[in-house]
C-alpha cells in the first residue's frame, strides 16, 4: 500500500460513525498442525516483500511502510473495535495524518508451522487509489474518511508451494475478513486473474460476489455517491463481499 503523497484534503463535517460490532482481539487460528495469526515481529513483516512479490501484488515500498507502521504502533490498532477505531481515526484526521489511518486499518496475517512462516496475508484500505481519486476530484475529508474506514483490500494471499492444499488459503481470508468486520468494515474486495477459474470458485465459496471480467467496483452504491471505484486491469477479475448484514 503505497503512501499518499502527503496532500491533506479539505476539511469537512466527521464521517458517519462505524456500525457498532462486538470487540474481540484476532488470535491464533489452528489449521491442522498450521497456526494463522497477525504478523508480530519485524522479521515477519519484512517477509511480506516475498509474499507480495509472489502474489503480484507490491515490493520492497510496501513491506517497508509496514514495518513502519508496526514501529510507529499503528499497524492494525484501527481494526481492535468500531468505538476505538473511531476515536484513533479522528485524532489522525485532526492532525492531517491520512496515512495512519490507512496503516491503523490494515492488518498482515502470516501462517507458521513449527514457528516457520509459510504464507502472508494482507488486507487494508486501497490508499493510493484513495488518495489519487481525492485529489482528482477535490473530495473533502469525509468522503476520503468513508473510503478509509468502510472499505478494504484484499490485497494478496500467498502460501509456499510445498503447504498449499492444507486450508490455508480459506484460513487465511476467513480471518481477514473477520479482521475488517470487527474493525466496522462495510465492502471487503479483491481481484485475481480471471484466466484462473479455480480462484473465481475459491472465493464464490467463501461468500463472495463476483463481477464480470474487467468490470469495475463502484462505491457510489454504499457510499452515498462516492466517485466510482477501483477498476481491475483487463485480465482481471474483482470480487466483494458486504459485510453490514454479517456476524463474524
Amino acid at each position: 500500500m503505497p503512501k499518499s503523497k502527503g496532500r491533506k484534503p479539505k476539511k469537512s463535517v466527521s464521517p458517519r460513525r462505524a456500525t457498532r460490532r462486538r470487540a474481540s482481539a484476532l488470535g491464533e487460528v489452528a489449521v491442522g498442525p498450521y497456526r494463522v495469526r497477525p504478523a508480530r515481529t519485524t522479521e515477519e513483516l519484512r517477509g511480506f516483500e516475498r509474499w507480495a512479490a509472489m502474489a503480484g501484488a507490491g515490493g520492497p515500498k510496501v513491506t517497508e511502510n509496514l514495518v513502519h507502521a508496526h514501529a510507529d504502533r499503528f499497524l492494525g490498532e484501527g481494526l481492535r473495535d468500531p468505538d476505538s477505531s473511531h476515536r484513533m481515526m479522528m485524532s489522525a484526521v485532526t492532525g492531517g495524518d491520512l496515512d495512519a489511518v490507512a496503516w491503523a486499518r490494515t492488518t498482515a496475517l502470516v501462517a507458521t508451522l513449527d514457528g516457520q512462516v509459510v504464507g502472508g496475508t494482507l488486507v487494508g484500505p486501497a490508499s493510493q487509489f484513495i488518495a489519487d481519486l481525492a485529489e482528482k476530484h477535490n473530495l473533502d475529508t469525509t468522503a476520503v474518511m468513508q473510503a478509509l474506514l468502510f472499505t478494504s483490500k484484499l490485497h494478496l494471499v500467498a502460501v509456499d508451494e510445498d503447504h498449499r492444499r492444507h486450508g490455508l488459503g480459506r484460513a487465511f481470508v476467513n480471518a481477514a475478513t473477520s479482521a475488517a468486520y470487527r474493525g466496522g468494515v462495510e465492502i471487503l474486495y479483491g481481484q485475481f486473474l480471471t484466466e484462473d477459474p479455480g480462484l473465481a470458485e475459491f472465493y464464490r465459496q467463501l461468500g463472495f460476489i463476483l463481477k464480470a471480467p474487467a468490470e469495475p467496483l463502484n462505491f457510489a452504491q454504499w457510499l452515498g455517491g462516492f466517485p466510482g471505484g477501483p477498476a481491475p486491469l483487463a485480465n482481471e477479475t474483482f470480487f466483494y463481499r458486504i459485510l453490514t448484514t454479517e456476524k463474524h
